[in-house]
């Protein structure tokens, strides 16, 4: 799962209102997240070994009927549960209260074991008998799950989060199927869908025998089938695919060389724009003055990752 981070720490950051909606509908209610502000390059140290590291997710959200006032939101995903997590958030908890003013709210992601579904932990500290030494946090044990449960969801995440969840009676590739069936089935704009197909595709990779079984499957559903041919290629592949459509139509070998690039600078504006919105003129002139196919196909996989348009430079 270690591999895994930046893939869940894109998603939580692109699909935080529906994060929110899965582990606190009573949060995702009284909180404003279009208006989120996510905080970034925040380093604490680790609580209690003492090294430094970046936390995976914290936005400040403000209230809808609040006036001025807003939470902190901090979210870790972590590998498996661990019993060492509660003094964890409890330490960062009181580091971001150190630095940001504002009520923190924790909560943690697992993506094997711990307890299936949400959970508020409590941790209590053995010195004090009252609520003082009590710290709680919201725990999302994601594994133990049903997936044809959270399929049946109306958030676009619980789509990408139930590869990861007990299947039932599915086998791995009915499994996979399913998942991306619901995700072809709605439409989302160019990112969210890339970001979920790529969660399902890397926590539901399959062996020889399995695509043998997921090609089979998809060909009895006919016509239909035909709906569930979503796209498997990174933005770096999208890039070159529709460089070459650019080049051909110009014809001879430099204007090829142009149309690559032209369309990679149409594909790169095109996520930035999906990524961060309106793409502010001085940015458009930067990437319209890059001659390199290269550079502008890494930072074309670099926008799913980055937290501002700044971070890409």
């Amino acid at each position: 799962m270690a591999g895994y981070d930046q893939l869940f720490k894109g998603l939580l950051r692109t699909f935080f209102g529906d994060f929110l909606a899965l582990v606190s509908p009573q949060a995702a209610e009284n909180l404003d997240v279009s208006r989120a502000t996510f905080l970034d390059k925040e380093f604490f140290t680790d609580w209690p070994r003492g090294r430094r590291r970046e936390l995976d997710l914290l936005a400040r959200v403000p209230v809808r009927t609040g006036g001025d006032r807003s939470v902190l939101v901090h979210v870790e995903i972590e590998a498996r549960a661990s019993p060492e997590i509660g003094s964890r958030l409890r330490g960062y908890g009181n580091q971001i209260q150190s630095v940001h003013d504002g009520q923190v709210v924790s909560m943690v992601m697992f993506l094997s074991r711990g307890r299936p579904g949400v959970h508020i932990e409590t941790l209590e500290d053995d010195l004090f008998d009252l609520d003082l030494g009590r710290f709680r946090y919201l725990a999302f044990g994601v594994a133990g799950c049903h997936a044809e449960e959270y399929l049946a969801k109306p958030e676009p995440l619980a789509w990408g989060l139930a590869a990861l969840m007990r299947p039932g009676s599915w086998s791995r590739p009915a499994h996979k199927l399913a998942c991306l069936r619901r995700i072809a089935g709605t439409e989302m704009d160019d990112v969210q869908r890339f970001l979920l197909v790529n969660c399902v595709e890397t926590c539901l990779e399959l062996d020889t025998l399995e695509t043998a079984e997921y090609e089979a499957l998809r060909s009895r559903e006919g016509e239909e089938g035909q709906m569930l041919k979503i796209e498997k290629m990174t933005w770096a592949d999208k890039i070159r695919a529709e460089g070459w459509r650019d080049g051909l139509e110009q014809g001879m070998e430099k204007g090829l060389e142009r149309g690559k690039e032209q369309g990679a600078r149409r594909i790169l504006l095109r996520l930035l724009g999906l990524r961060f919105g309106p793409v502010p003129e001085a940015v458009r002139r930067r990437v319209e003055a890059i001659e390199s196919l290269e550079t502008l196909t890494e930072l074309a996989d670099r926008v799913l990752m980055a937290r501002s348009i700044e971070d890409l430079w």
